[in-house]
């Protein structure tokens, strides 16, 4: 297998999306731990769907790479000792970097329109695991 090399660019807003293994629907079982498994750094906007994530990072210190291995490190240990079974994330992760505003509104707006594309809610508003609620309070979208 090839070794995978992503850019380093810090600082940076990174969009990621995250999926779990065999696409089991597990992440919306305790939704605290996927909270308590972010140590390097928190979203800063999400959507939890139950077999996979997106979320957009922003990085400073620590590399892309770096964050989400501890996080799907922690989330993994800490769901074994829970469950007591096997492998929890696919390898590897999808990130894009943000360019610019316009870049960070386009998937603002996919990370909240995800839960209703795959039919978890009739509006973004209905989904109570996103980002959504929050970035209607800072003035993104209209009530």
């Amino acid at each position: 297998m090839k070794t995978l090399r992503r850019f380093n660019i810090r600082p940076a807003q990174y969009f990621i999306t995250g999926v779990t293994f065999r696409r089991e629907p597990i992440l919306l079982n305790n939704i605290d731990l996927f909270w308590r498994s972010w140590r390097l750094t928190k979203p800063k906007a999400w959507a939890i769907l139950p077999d996979h994530f997106h979320a957009i990072l922003e990085i400073n210190e620590i590399g892309i790479s770096e964050i989400m291995h501890s996080f799907k490190i922690t989330y993994a240990r800490i769901f074994r000792n829970l469950c007591g079974y096997g492998k929890v994330w696919q390898n590897r992760f999808w990130d894009h970097i943000i360019r610019d505003q316009n870049d960070f509104n386009r998937h603002l707006d996919y990370i909240h329109i995800n839960p209703v594309k795959h039919g978890f809610a009739k509006s973004p508003a209905d989904y109570v695991f996103s980002s959504f609620k929050e970035y209607v309070t800072m003035g993104y979208y209209e009530k």
